[in-house]
Formats: C-alpha cells, sequence, structure tokens
C-alpha cells in the first residue's frame, strides 16, 4: 500500500458542496426547509455520537487496549470476507465492524464508477444516516478528500478538515473534524475508497492509517475474488446451456421448462432457509435435471399419447442416465445426487433407485415440486395446460405422498408472493 499522506493544510475553504451531495450555497438554499431539516438531523447525529458510550470507552482503553481492538477487528473481517461472495455485503460487513468497535462518527465505502463518480455503496455511523436520508450518496473523483485519494491511490490522514484545501464542508458545526480515507484497490487499480471520519480533530494516527489500509487490501481482495467467481459462474452457466441444448434440440417443451423450473427451484431453495450458494447449486441441478433425455428416442419423447409400459421404462431411465453423465464431468459432479434423484417420490415410489422421505436429497424434492408444478401449467403433446389454481390444488393433493409437504408448502409460498 502507498505510506498515508499527511494532510495538514493551511488555507480555510468557503462552505460548499460536502462530498456526494449537489452543490449547495449558504443563502436561499441555506434557509430552506429541507436545509434547516438536515441541520437539525446533523446536530442530532453530533449529539449522538458525543454521548455514545464505545467511543468513550475505546478512548479510555489506552494505546495497547486500541491496539487489541485494531488487530481483532482486522482478524475479523478477514475471515468474514473471505467467507462472502455479495460486494455490497462485504462493504457493509466492513462498515458496520468499523463502527460497532471505534463508534467513528462516519465509516464509508465509495465505489468508484466509470463515468467519474464515487458512490456510496454502505456507510455505518450518525453521520451515515444523514447521508442516506438527504440523498448524499455521490461525488465527482475531481472534488473533496475522498476524490484526491481516489485520483492519487494515496492514503490521507487529515488532521483537521478546517485545514485542508480539498475538503468539501456542508456544516462547519457538524461536519467531522478529522478524516482518514485509504484507496482500495482491486487488480491494480483503484476501485473505490474506505473511509472513516470523527468529530473531533487529531483523531486519526499512523496505527489507524495502518488499520485502514490492512481493511481496504482485505476488501480489494475479496472483490477481486468475488469478480473471478462471477466470471466462473458465467463459464459454468453458459457450459450447462451448452449440455442442456442437446435436450431442447430434441423436445420444445424441456427448452422453455427447464429454466423455468430452475428459477423457481432456486426462489424456493431460498425460501426454505438454504445459503445462496446453496441455491445456485439448487437452480444449476434443476438446469440439469432432464439432461438424461438425450438417450430417449425421439419417438418417445415427442409421443402425443399415453406411453405403454416398454416405454416407460425407457423414459424413467433418463433420471439415472443424466446423473451418470453429470457425475463424470468434475465442475458438476457435485450436482449428480440432485439430478439422479429429482424424480423419486416422497412415499418411495418414484425412480431410478426408489428412496424415500429425507433419503431424497433435499435439492432433488424442492426440483420435484417445481417440477410438477411446472408440468401441469404447461401444454403437453398429450394433454392442455392447467390453471394455476388447479395446480395448487394437485400440490396440496400430492403433499406428502409424492412430495415432499414442506417443500410444497414453501413453492405455494412463493407463487403467492410472486402474483
Amino acid at each position: 500500500m502507498p505510506p498515508a499522506e499527511l494532510s495538514v493544510k493551511p488555507t480555510l475553504r468557503p462552505v460548499e458542496k460536502r462530498p456526494g451531495t449537489t452543490a449547495k450555497r449558504s443563502g436561499a438554499a441555506g434557509t430552506s426547509l429541507a436545509g434547516a431539516r438536515e441541520r437539525e438531523r446533523r446536530q442530532e447525529a453530533l449529539r449522538r455520537q458525543r454521548a455514545d458510550e464505545r467511543a468513550q470507552t475505546m478512548a479510555s482503553a489506552g494505546e495497547l487496549g486500541y491496539l487489541r481492538a485494531q488487530l481483532r477487528v482486522a482478524a475479523n473481517l478477514t475471515a468474514q470476507l473471505a467467507a462472502t461472495h455479495e460486494i455490497e455485503e462485504m462493504a457493509q460487513l466492513v462498515v458496520r465492524e468499523l463502527h460497532c468497535t471505534f463508534a467513528f462518527y462516519l465509516a464509508a465505502v465509495q465505489r468508484l464508477d466509470g463515468d467519474g463518480m464515487l458512490r456510496l455503496v454502505a456507510s455505518a455511523g450518525p453521520l451515515a444516516e444523514v447521508m442516506t436520508e438527504f440523498l448524499l450518496l455521490e461525488q465527482p473523483v475531481s472534488a473533496g478528500v475522498n476524490g484526491r485519494v481516489a485520483r492519487s491511490g494515496c492514503t490521507a490522514l487529515v488532521q483537521d478538515t478546517r485545514a485542508d484545501a480539498d475538503y468539501v464542508a456542508r456544516d462547519p458545526q457538524t461536519d467531522p473534524r478529522s478524516e482518514l480515507s485509504a484507496p482500495i484497490f482491486v487488480d491494480g487499480a483503484v476501485w473505490g475508497v474506505l473511509n472513516i471520519e470523527a468529530v473531533e480533530p487529531g483523531a486519526f494516527g499512523e496505527a489507524d492509517a495502518v488499520l485502514v489500509e490492512t481493511i481496504a487490501a482485505s476488501l480489494g481482495a475479496a472483490v477481486h475474488r468475488a469478480g473471478l467467481l462471477a466470471d466462473m459462474e458465467r463459464t459454468f452457466t453458459t457450459t450447462l446451456a451448452a449440455l442442456t441444448s442437446t435436450v431442447e434440440a430434441k423436445d420444445d417443451y424441456t427448452a422453455c421448462h427447464g429454466e423455468d423450473v430452475a428459477s423457481l427451484a432456486a426462489r424456493v431453495a431460498l425460501r426454505m432457509g438454504l445459503s445462496r450458494h446453496e441455491a445456485r447449486d439448487v437452480r444449476y441441478a434443476a438446469m440439469l435435471h432432464d439432461i438424461g433425455k438425450i438417450a430417449v428416442p425421439s419417438e418417445i419423447l415427442l409421443k402425443p399419447g399415453p406411453l405403454t409400459d416398454a416405454e416407460w421404462l425407457v423414459m424413467r431411465s433418463h433420471a439415472a442416465v443424466g446423473g451418470d453423465l453429470v457425475g463424470r464431468i468434475e465442475a458438476f459432479a457435485h450436482l449428480a445426487p440432485a439430478v439422479r434423484a429429482s424424480h423419486e417420490r416422497w412415499d418411495g415410489g418414484g425412480y431410478p433407485d426408489g428412496l424415500a422421505g429425507e433419503r431424497i436429497p433435499l435439492a432433488a424434492r424442492i426440483i420435484a415440486a417445481c417440477d410438477t408444478y411446472d408440468a401441469i401449467v404447461t401444454d403437453r403433446p398429450y394433454r392442455p395446460a392447467r390453471t394455476p389454481q388447479q395446480a395448487a390444488a394437485e400440490l396440496r393433493r400430492v403433499a406428502g405422498a409424492q412430495l415432499d409437504a414442506a417443500a410444497v408448502q414453501a413453492l405455494l409460498a412463493e407463487l403467492a408472493a410472486a402474483d
């Protein structure tokens, strides 16, 4: 990381736009109702900050206690960021941990966008609430201390904001007096800025700069990793699409049905308490659950009337074929059990293995419920589609026998929420 830039400049600045705001001058704008309300809210935020017992506790902790708190925060955030894949969630983790531990007036993460604007991703602290309430959410990279940090790639340690030529003031009586901002690098380029602010001058030192730089580095690494994972996921889904296209070429119904079932299954998985990662795997398994139909002759797959017993044996073989096929592909192998079991029944009367109850993987139970619903409301070669209301009634009828009742309940709740 670049060294901290100690920024103490003697030139006073007139009251002007605070970073992340629309420019406002004193005078008519300052006497407006909105301006008066903002000043009132800022004064309230300042009172709350000065009364915060956590800030007083940290101030009395001593140098060693403060250092221990810094190390603990850095270690906690490194572990939490490693387990997170959503950028907004990462940023929120950072600002929340910083504020909860040190009770900063403001802790914020801004992202540098391609249009030259720094936009707020996450913030915490009394001043953050004011920023959100009055939509003070973006600033040009050409302005402010954070803009300087984004342009230079150097940390700014501002001991007194009133003496910093780049600081853009909003209300001298309630503005932060100390500011510490560090660049967030992703793949060698400035991605954004991590910023903390305090109500008193001289609140931050070099140890704080090291902490903020360390956290900014961890956040940058996590953002970079999330980008790589997103690229991998796009490659993964492209490969899935290529695989399923072989079935879609044989069966128009499957072409529409697969993505519909996959999207619905992922939402039901989330409603049942699965993590985003687990729900994503449910979606992938649902996309692949009919892949074994490539082994089913077209005259059976597209037959307009009921199948004979012999034809049903061939049709039912697609679940085992699909599980075996997916299991041979290293990147998809963990999805194979759900693909194979997606046509099992809760009462044990399904195929290919006659699994029953909770022996059926949860992902497969979710897929089976969503697959059943979608099949009922879709035109088939041998019967017309039925209404969603008729499908819901049928799902309730077979819940606890053909289908997992919990999966049916979650599916019906998701369908109701989507209406």
